[in-house]
């Protein structure tokens, strides 16, 4: 199990992400340990005109680096570069294409790991990205690009490398509606290509497939992984239904990463939260079977109907509870125009209720999401969570602002935003 955490140097991130059982090999711990995350991340300015510090770069969260692109959060590499070590642990001299390097740090861990016998090859359309990857690497790990081991290009990846295949791994950081038969066709003979793919209900799906001489299987990775630098929709694209409300966003506004009002004074957070915390429940219910999800404050029904999507192939089932009658109709009304079939199918379900007292008759729960601030975490929440659940919740920050807490580990700090105002009972 995973718990994302702060580190306050390379060294204790790649420490934390061994600890917490991402990094397993010391293939995968030696190379990442050898690969600076602050250095590919140095260059990146920040809204307020300054660059992103080394304290930041080490957290395990996503960073966007221009072009509406992001580096994913460090432990979605760690995930990626130990499936690739399983791919070419067992090969002489392995070749790996990487698809969409952006800034060029995973392209670069994967280069330390097969640098004394093999090479790695980033491809990346955006031309400006090329040039930052290709600065990056020269200037963090300079060798990788004077001895060969890594080099990055300008090019499609759809169409992947023809004139330097077979290629025994290949990673592909954005998503397709099936995999590109030009990478299948460049896979060697038990070469491993890892992709995300888009499920025709929406969201998508981690596969991994293996080439057996003309043959390809292909199986459906547990952990959601967005280890690419680019961004990967998590749910479909319903947030302009379900956002939308009596005095609040547009549908034009809604596929904006910020905030929309719904009413009541209450808002939709931004887009990248729901991320952040979709990655926390997926990582949270991975291997968990049946998993049950408690949403409070479920405000619009946004971020609850993506959770019921991530585990209800799994037979999972998610509570939303929301205080505001008024608001909890309209959540209500928002799911059953979007995703009806997860309120007819009971993976979804809607109460309005005070959600500090949690919902014990449907209790244990793996995964709590409070959605309101408060001064510390409700003993009713916690006296619910099920053996090794989490609880993510703002806490209210005594130097202003707030912070995150994934239990007890502080993961997220938001500065001075206020996620939402403090909720009073």
């Amino acid at each position: 199990m995973f718990w994302p955490s702060n580190s306050s140097s390379n060294e204790d991130l790649v420490k934390n992400l061994k600890r917490t059982g991402v990094v397993r090999s010391d293939a995968v711990f030696n190379a990442m340990a050898k690969t600076d995350r602050a250095k590919y991340l140095a260059q990146i300015e920040t809204p307020d005109g300054g660059h992103v510090g080394e304290l930041a770069a080490y957290q395990d969260v996503p960073h966007p680096i221009g072009y509406l692109q992001t580096i994913s959060a460090p432990h979605m590499h760690g995930h990626a570069m130990e499936l690739a070590y399983a791919a070419i642990k067992d090969v002489r001299h392995p070749r790996i294409l990487d698809v969409g390097a952006g800034s060029g740090y995973l392209t670069a861990c994967l280069g330390r790991m097969v640098e004394d016998n093999g090479h790695v090859f980033g491809l990346e359309i955006v031309p400006g990205l090329v040039q930052f990857a290709k600065k990056n690497i020269q200037t963090a790990d300079g060798d990788l690009i004077d001895r060969g081991v890594v080099s990055v290009r300008c090019h499609n990846g759809w169409d992947g490398l023809p004139n330097e295949a077979p290629f025994h791994y290949i990673h592909v950081g954005a998503a397709a509606e099936a995999p590109p038969q030009a990478l299948l066709d460049q896979l060697a003979d038990g070469g491993r290509m890892v992709l995300p793919l888009d499920e025709a209900r929406g969201g998508q799906v981690f596969v991994e497939i293996t080439r057996h001489g003309t043959n390809f299987s292909q199986r459906r990775l547990k952990h959601a992984l967005l280890s690419g630098d680019r961004p990967v929709a998590w749910v479909p694209p319903t947030v302009a239904k379900l956002s939308t409300s009596n005095d609040g966003a547009v549908q034009d506004e809604a596929y904006q990463d910020s905030p929309c009002p719904i009413g009541f004074n209450q808002t939709i957070s931004a887009p990248h939260m729901h991320a952040h915390i979709l990655e926390l429940a997926q990582v949270t219910c991975a291997d968990v079977l049946k998993p049950r999800v408690l949403d409070v404050g479920a405000g619009s029904g946004y971020l609850t109907a993506a959770l019921a999507r991530l585990v209800e192939q799994d037979g999972g089932r998610v509570f939303g509870l929301e205080l505001l009658p008024a608001l909890a109709q309209s959540a209500r009304k928002n799911v059953l125009n979007a995703a009806p079939d997860l309120i007819e199918t009971g993976v979804l379900s809607l109460h309005c209720y005070n959600g500090w007292y949690g919902l014990p008759t449907e209790a244990p729960f793996h995964f709590i999401f409070v959605g309101a601030a408060v001064s510390s975490p409700p003993q009713a929440l916690l006296d619910q969570l099920a053996d090794g659940g989490q609880l993510v919740i703002p806490v209210d920050d005594p130097r202003g602002g707030q912070a995150l807490k994934w239990r007890r580990v502080s993961i997220i700090d938001t500065g001075c935003v206020t996620l939402v105002p403090h909720y009073e009972a």
